[in-house]
């Protein structure tokens, strides 16, 4: 028992160490002392023995009463069933000098051992399920480095315990070498988790480097790398299954003029209210990206032209209600509102922010996604020529879907807007 107090009191950082990092059952050294007091000792001595190194362990283990003194209890247990196992099959731990009877021994004690941990399993198991009935038999098994470190500590029990036999000193003989060993089993759990950290920090690393190179930052949509690598894969893939997809070309309208009337930061904000639209309007399966500028596109799965016509139309109005809170180059605050909206005080001029869309359909207008791009595109320019604002449908003729809203004040008053802000600069 002095031996075991030295060990545990030496080994007590690591050993806490080690039990805290485990993410299942813990396995630790101490059945180098129980599994040699079972074969070697009567037992009454075997049970002290068990007894006292739960007392000294204690302070490491640190669990529920309840758990603790249950734990103890199947130590005992197991020591118990060994120890009277090896006791009935009649052999000697002392040396025979007979090939046969060491063979016959050994057998006895791998069949103990086996014993001795099937034992502590089955009843850490029958707790488990007591706390948590949906626990599986394997998660009491622990890790296989676990259970190689617990096969080990019993062949050395079992030499520990044929050292008893025949001296009373081997415990501090082996007292040295199972400290070591709880140093190097520290060592390398400290290792073994310092990897597993670069290992998840290396791991996050590339997630976000992966996720800056197909994100466009100011709009939190994909960028132009990434619009085209999700969006073919999206296109591609409701191709090769027979389904149409819609592509939307989104242009905002007179957006210059936003940037040379307010200042960037204006525009900025803009751009992201726009982006927010886009996440808010579109389903899940979709893909948006910001293809440059004040440009975006819009990949919308399995869906047809009426379908992709009404979606484009809700970005359209959503857009042209949009009221952005930004400020202007004097750093004023100033409301840029929607050209959908009714004129307010604050002048024509603010209403400067809307879109024109143009919307292509594959497999009708091509066969992959830079074809519906260009016809996209083509509608767009239509729209843009007949008064933006409006959605159009690239097709063999193009048809205005809907009618185009036009306000004959719209390039007047933004003109007027930007003279007089030209003026007071």
């Amino acid at each position: 028992m002095l031996a075991i107090t030295v060990h545990l009191t030496i080994v007590r950082r690591a050993e806490e160490s080690r039990r805290d990092e485990s993410a299942g059952p813990y396995f630790d050294l101490t059945s180098v002392w129980t599994f040699a007091a079972a074969i070697a000792l009567p037992g009454s001595l075997a049970v002290l023995v068990a007894v006292w190194l739960r007392i000294v362990i204690w302070p490491i283990a640190r669990r529920q009463p309840y758990r603790f003194i249950f734990t103890s209890a199947h130590i005992v247990a197991s020591t118990l069933l060994a120890g009277g196992a090896v006791h009935l099959s009649g052999f000697s731990l002392a040396a025979s000098g007979s090939v046969l009877t060491d063979l016959g021994l050994l057998a006895v004690l791998v069949g103990v051992a086996a014993l001795y941990w099937f034992v502590q399993v089955l009843l850490m198991t029958i707790a488990m399920k007591i706390v948590n009935p949906a626990t599986r038999f394997a998660d009491s098994l622990g890790s296989r480095n676990d259970n190689m470190l617990e096969m080990t500590t019993l062949g050395v029990g079992a030499m520990l315990g044929m050292l008893i036999a025949t001296h009373w000193v081997a415990p501090f003989v082996l007292v040295v070498p199972v400290i070591l060993v709880n140093a190097l089993l520290h060592r390398a759990s400290e290792r073994q988790a310092h990897l597993e950290r670069l290992i998840a920090e290396q791991h996050q690393a590339h997630l976000q480097l992966t996720k800056d190179a197909h994100t466009d930052y100011r709009t939190g949509l994909f960028n132009t790398n990434g619009l085209n690598e999700y969006g073919g894969r999206l296109t591609d893939r409701c191709r090769h299954e027979g389904r149409p997809v819609t592509v939307l070309a989104i242009d905002l309208d007179h957006f210059k003029r936003i940037n040379d009337t307010w200042g960037h930061p204006a525009g900025n904000a803009v751009l992201a209210e726009v982006g927010r639209i886009l996440r808010e309007k579109l389903r899940p399966g979709d893909v948006a990206g910001r293809d440059g500028g004040e440009e975006f596109v819009v990949v919308l799965a399995d869906t047809g032209l009426a379908q992709g016509t009404a979606i484009a139309e809700r970005v359209r109005e959503a857009i042209g209600e949009m009221s952005v809170v930004t400020t202007d180059k004097h750093r004023n605050t100033v409301t840029l509102r929607g050209r959908n909206l009714p004129l307010t005080p604050e002048g024509p001029e603010v209403r400067a922010i809307s879109a024109s869309i143009g919307v292509a359909v594959l497999p009708e207008n091509g066969e992959c996604l830079t074809d519906a791009q260009h016809c996209a595109d083509a509608a767009l320019y239509a729209a843009k020529e007949n008064g933006r604002n409006q959605v159009r449908v690239a097709a063999g003729e193009i048809r205005l879907l809907p009618a185009p809203r036009v306000d004959p004040s719209l390039d007047e008053s933004v003109e007027q807007g930007t003279a007089r802000a030209t003026r007071s600069a």
